[in-house]
């Protein structure tokens, strides 16, 4: 078993997931621009919704949110023009909006929301590059991925879907520093559209591959040709 499933507070993709975001910002910030993103985060969710059911499973998103109508106010609007994410963002936010980032956390959600798995989703309103703040370790604590909007990168759908994969257990199929030029380049011509290899493509044309799939949980099938892609 790849031994990043089934870690934080984001185990597998099935059942009901409380979806928190928060959107932060250094400069005023309209409602009306809010609004329209966070629509990108429901399309987001129904289409993993849609996909989910595909593989036989039941998935159901609750939505909380802070800073929509009224600013959130924190000393900490997380950079990452710098190229350092910065980890443990998901506690100190919630920290400030007054969640518990204790052992209690899992049961408070349980107990408020409804939901037995949850993650943390910050937007924030400047130039950057997505990351997630996944779990690698036995623990039931807060797991959050976070985005920038700006005029000159904007904010995704297919975007939001990858950052929230990558809290379940996904991996990057592009290059990267762990990901070689030839799998990024297998897959291209294995699943193209797969969204943990290109989430740029249109939403309706957006895949989860086998991998993906088995990586978050959707499925159990492991397949030999898996392990290519799997970090070492």
């Amino acid at each position: 078993m790849y031994p990043y499933i089934n870690k934080g507070s984001a185990k597998k993709l099935e059942g009901s997931i409380y979806v928190i975001t928060f959107f932060v910002s250094d400069n005023p910030w309209s409602i009306i621009e809010k609004m329209d993103l966070f629509k990108y985060v429901r399309d987001a969710e129904s289409w993993l919704e849609v996909k989910a059911n595909e593989y036989g499973k039941k998935l159901r998103f609750v939505n909380g949110v802070h800073g929509l109508f009224e600013p959130f106010m924190t000393d900490i609007v997380p950079d990452y023009e710098s190229g350092n994410p910065q980890w443990g963002i998901a506690e100190k936010y919630l920290e400030t909006a007054g969640y518990p980032v204790d052992a209690s956390y899992p049961e408070w959600i349980k107990k408020n929301s409804g939901c037995n798995q949850s993650l943390v989703f910050i937007i924030a309103n400047m130039i950057g590059r997505g990351y997630a703040n996944p779990s690698y370790w036995e623990s039931d604590g807060p797991e959050g991925a976070i985005l920038y909007h700006s005029e000159n990168w904007k904010l995704t759908a297919g975007s939001i879907i990858h950052e929230f994969l990558h809290l379940f257990g996904a991996v990057d199929l592009y290059e990267t520093n762990v990901q070689s030029a030839e799998n990024s380049e297998r897959m291209e011509l294995m699943y193209p559209k797969e969204v943990m290899h290109n989430p740029h493509h249109p939403l309706k044309e957006l895949i989860i591959s086998p991998l993906t799939a088995w990586l978050v949980g959707l499925c159990d099938k492991e397949e030999t040709w898996f392990n290519t892609f799997l970090p070492k």
